[in-house]
């Protein structure tokens, strides 16, 4: 009787895994490979921001050209970065001079401020697109975030600080 319980419960367990297996994997992608739902990099995050400034269908739609057209200029930008990342380890693997690593520190250092220069910009156009309104509502949610991660921030140090870490 106890070998049928046991058999039982684990029978049901596989099941309800085998069931709920394919939930948590998420969907296909246009390219047929499996992508989990909440991905932040693929709009997750944008059509929250969308609902919670509502945006108009005008704002969303310049907001969407805006992103379309620097599209291509933040992929180059990301693979000029990741080139320089693999030249300066590849530089420091092979051993490098300290000139040479200097230089291609520089530069991975003038990419990513052109980077954060891009960044700032799109920051800039997305903002010019919204209402006082929204701006508002936008500066409240980015204050709340700051109080979020201040308080983490203190946990964390007072929790390191009482193990005498």
């Amino acid at each position: 009787m106890k070998g049928f319980k046991i058999l039982a419960t684990t029978a049901a367990i596989i099941g309800s895994l085998t069931l709920a297996a394919p939930g948590f994997a998420g969907d296909k992608d246009s390219d047929g490979k499996w992508k989990h739902n909440s991905d932040w990099r693929h709009d997750h995050g944008g059509k929250r921001l969308d609902k919670f400034l509502e945006l108009t269908d005008a704002q969303k739609e310049t907001l969407a050209s805006q992103r379309e057209s620097d599209k291509a200029a933040r992929h180059a930008q990301h693979a000029k970065l990741l080139e320089a990342h693999n030249a300066l380890n590849n530089a420091a693997e092979n051993g490098a001079n300290d000139a040479e690593l200097s230089a291609l520190a520089q530069t991975l250092g003038q990419l990513h401020a052109e980077q954060a220069l891009a960044g700032a910009k799109a920051h800039k156009a997305f903002t010019a697109v919204l209402t006082p309104e929204q701006k508002q509502k936008l500066a409240d949610l980015k204050a709340k975030r700051e109080e979020r991660k201040k308080a983490r921030d203190a946990r964390q140090h007072q929790s390191s600080s009482s193990t005498g870490s």
